[in-house]
């Protein structure tokens, strides 16, 4: 096979990984695009009075662990860069382990793994075309969330919603996201069945949501939160416009780990 052909076939496979995806995709943007519309669209209604004598009458470590204290919804910025955007990552992050686990452990389902990870198609080409779709879906998730974000906040905030600012937090999301794709490969060849997979990626998703949540609520509970995706993405920095570099380069080499050590496992699965 030359390269052309091998391009030609890349690429071909890429598309069938799409294809089967795409429906999950339409999904999650649909909902993620929709709790941005709703949630950003009820900033006014956020700053009444009343709701804010309420918050300060809640516990501190309460408020902090959920980022939902009376400062950060004061400003268009932290309302979305942060408190909206966390619950975006959260719902983000899922999708990725969900579709990046589920991608590899969904062959048997479809009866197709003679066809997949046996020649003349290699299980690196299989790997790497899912890696591939899954990549595109995440940056299409994205842009979508970016675009109805930018409509909607300078709807709500005019010249106040900081565009710049939120590029950051946009990109630190999408960081998380692929990084939680990674984990997805790499756990995805241990799995016999999608639904299987799919589970199991949900419940890694609230894990690291909860890790970082109880690590805002006291001091010696801080270290846990760096076994979550959600600290390394460092929202509360990325939406004051100074984005944590360090955790964006952990989440990106998450993925470039995950995702080369699943390559690597699932070379070796027996699927016998």
């Amino acid at each position: 096979m030359n390269v052309r052909d091998g391009l030609r076939l890349a690429i071909h496979m890429t598309r069938m990984e799409l294809r089967l995806a795409r429906g999950g995709l339409l999904i999650w943007t649909t909902v993620l695009v929709g709790v941005v519309a709703l949630y950003l669209g009820l900033f006014d209604s956020i700053q009444d009075p009343a709701m804010v004598e309420a918050l300060k009458a809640m516990p501190e470590s309460l408020l902090k662990a959920f980022s939902f204290t009376p400062a950060m919804i004061a400003d268009v910025n932290s309302y979305y860069g942060v408190y909206i955007m966390g619950y975006l990552v959260l719902l983000a992050t899922i999708y990725g382990l969900m579709q990046a686990g589920g991608s590899v452990a969904r062959e048997p389902d479809l009866g197709a793994v003679e066809f997949l990870y046996t020649r003349p198609v290699t299980r690196r080409q299989v790997a790497v075309a899912k890696i591939a779709a899954f990549v595109v879906g995440v940056v299409i998730l994205w842009v979508a969330i970016f675009t109805v974000s930018t409509l909607v906040g300078w709807a709500v905030a005019g010249d106040a919603y900081d565009l710049g600012r939120q590029r950051w937090t946009h990109l630190a999301g999408l960081a998380a996201t692929l990084a939680g794709g990674g984990v997805g490969f790499l756990l995805g060849p241990f799995f016999p069945r999608a639904q299987t997979a799919i589970s199991a990626g949900v419940g890694v998703g609230l894990a690291s949501f909860v890790l970082h949540a109880l690590s805002q609520v006291a001091d010696r509970l801080h270290p846990i939160g760096y076994l979550s995706l959600q600290r390394h993405a460092a929202l509360d920095r990325a939406a004051a416009g100074d984005p944590d570099a360090a955790g964006l380069l952990v989440l990106v080499a998450v993925f470039l780990a995950g995702t080369l050590a699943g390559t690597m496992i699932l070379e070796r699965k027996d699927f016998a």
